[in-house]
């Protein structure tokens, strides 16, 4: 077999994978939308901290639905007072529970620098303080409770625990 021929193979390899790799692409969900219901399953697909979210939702009580219920509710670093109604709509009591006290990585006064966040979540702080410093503004943000947070996939920031953390989350 010639240069020519050789290299001529190699590329229409190369053609065929790419096109079966994009038509295999196609079958993969798209990322959420704001506002996505729970029962939307293909935002389980993106992590494996995220797979099991749903059952851990469903044993602390939850009822998957798309009438309220845990979604997504912005695509930018939000922190702010959380009201009662709100609380109510998304669900927030019956999503499972994270603290940092049985995590050395999430000790009071360590530092996690330039973390990135490798999927959605919003959280629910329910004891202690976070200051967050988000690498896009350099502002310190101090989570405390009562405060509904909004990290989005890929959002980068460093991370200081001031008191013991615990908080509700959802994964996206």
């Amino acid at each position: 077999m010639t240069r020519v021929s050789s290299a001529l193979m190699f590329a229409l390899r190369w053609t065929v994978l790419l096109c079966l790799f994009g038509r295999a692409l196609a079958f993969l969900p798209a990322c959420p939308a704001k506002n996505s219901p729970i029962s939307s399953r293909s935002r389980l697909l993106y992590h494996p901290a995220v797979e099991g979210w749903e059952e851990k939702y469903i044993a602390c009580g939850g009822e998957p639905s798309t009438d309220g219920g845990p979604r997504v509710i912005s695509d930018e670093f939000e922190c702010r007072a959380a009201t009662e109604a709100e609380l109510a709509d998304l669900d927030v009591a019956h999503w499972p529970v994270w603290t940092t006290g049985d995590k050395e990585k999430w000790a009071v006064g360590n530092q996690v620098v330039n973390k990135e966040m490798p999927y959605g979540e919003l959280s629910y702080v329910t004891a202690g303080k976070l200051e967050i410093i988000p690498q896009s503004s350099g502002k310190p943000v101090v989570l405390k409770v009562g405060d509904l947070v909004t990290f989005p996939k890929g959002f980068v920031a460093s991370w200081q625990v001031v008191e013991e953390l615990t908080w509700n989350y959802y994964l996206y």
